[in-house]
């Protein structure tokens, strides 16, 4: 499942998701559609990786350090 088709029925709640997901420290604990939609924006994004920790020429993620990231923002590196 992807998040889009989560939260198909809610455009705005999706938007919603879309955005905070990606502000390191927010979104607690992922399920796995959150981390999918986490990772695939990262591989797009230089700026993003940065935000998060990454090398802007990172091309591999870490689980753990995706999840320890969003949970407790950029002090869990």
């Amino acid at each position: 499942m992807l998040l889009e088709e989560r939260y198909a029925k809610d455009p705005e709640l999706l938007q919603f998701y879309r955005k905070k997901l990606l502000i390191p420290g927010w979104a607690g604990e992922l399920d796995p559609v959150e981390l999918d939609y986490i990772k695939s924006q990262l591989r797009q994004s230089p700026s993003l990786k940065r935000q998060w920790g990454f090398r802007p020429s990172a091309r591999r993620f870490s689980e753990s350090r995706i999840r320890a990231i969003a949970r407790d923002g950029l002090s869990a590196i």
